[in-house]
């Protein structure tokens, strides 16, 4: 497995830790109005100075760094908060928003959970690290499940929620240039993305060395094996670039027929012209998709946005992923 990691502050502040090594974390707490980051969003500052992330577009973080610095030095932890300002020489959001920023310090006796949070995270599985922010058991912290639809930030009882959510997955099936660009983009873009195709000559991790999981195995089978073995969820985005019905038509039908879901796949786009797209869709038809499952086909895939080539059409299938999941 290759892939850049989905929690890079977390794995710094894991290296320190495992080390025997202070480092100064800070968090978003809570947004009000426009805001460049949301909460739980983090930025470390290790012991010899150097910094691993951002919790806004580069507005605060000049100040931000010398409370990290002092936090590491004196071990307080405290709540900093950061908003529009006039004064051209004192840090704020030049977008209108607030936000409110916890800084701790994070080392083994601090916080000995880290250990089991950064591993569960590395295993990409879901976890929550709550952290008491007020009354006697202030600064203490506990490692749970994720409760349905929880997000990072200030829970009911005011504590501090961090999730560290595993990556949702992304099936691009076709060993192809397109599928290389595509690939690395979902990398950036947070998804743990897997390569199928059949053809054992194109699919290897030489041509694709910068996804998660190159598969040899026949699209539509890996789908269903997956699928059945509860490896999908509702985050999961399949997209079809092999222009060879005899491999679309069977991965689509996988994809497209919710009887066979308990949760159907976010996104499901397939490459092709005009034409292919309407032979496909009637392929389709013929193997029993209704009018209204065959709606959930993006396809041709991506928005239009006059692109050529890989890179830019591995650029306007990210977007209208995006646009969808918004």
């Amino acid at each position: 497995m290759t892939a850049d990691s989905a929690h890079p502050v977390l794995d710094a502040l894991a290296r320190e830790w495992h080390a025997g090594r202070s480092v100064a974390a800070a968090t978003v707490i809570s947004v009000h109005g426009s805001s460049p980051r949301e909460p739980g969003a983090m930025l470390a500052v290790r012991h010899d100075g150097t910094v691993v992330g951002s919790i806004s577009g580069g507005c605060v973080e000049g100040a931000l760094y010398e409370t990290a610095l002092e936090v590491l030095a004196d071990g307080h932890s405290r709540i900093e908060t950061y908003g529009p300002t006039g004064d051209l020489l004192a840090p704020g959001l030049t977008c209108g928003g607030s936000l409110s920023v916890l800084v701790e310090r994070i080392d083994r006796e601090a916080m000995p959970q880290l250990g089991a949070v950064a591993a569960a995270a590395a295993r990409d599985e879901t976890i929550v690290l709550e952290t008491v922010l007020d009354g006697p058991a202030r600064g203490t912290h506990r490692v749970r499940a994720r409760a349905d639809n929880e997000h990072s930030g200030i829970d009911a009882h005011g504590n501090l929620v961090r999730c560290f959510v595993s990556r949702p997955r992304m099936i691009v099936v076709g060993s192809t240039d397109f599928a290389a660009e595509t690939g690395r983009l979902a990398q950036a873009l947070g998804y743990r993305v897997t390569v199928c195709d059949a053809r054992p000559v194109f699919t290897t991790r030489a041509r694709f060395p910068d996804v998660d999981d190159v598969v040899c195995e026949w699209p539509s089978d890996y789908v269903a094996r997956e699928r059945e073995a509860g490896r999908f969820d509702s985050r999961t985005a399949v997209v079809v670039l092999t222009h060879d019905p005899k491999i679309d038509v069977p991965v689509l039908l996988e994809c497209l027929d919710d009887a066979r879901w308990p949760v159907p796949p976010a996104y499901v786009g397939a490459m092709g012209s005009l034409t292919a797209d309407a032979n496909r869709r009637r392929a389709l038809t013929d193997a029993g998709l209704s009018a209204r499952q065959l709606e959930a086909l993006s396809s041709p895939v991506g928005l239009d946005i006059g692109n050529r080539g890989p890179a830019e059409t591995a650029v306007s299938i990210a977007a209208e992923i995006i646009a969808r999941r918004r």
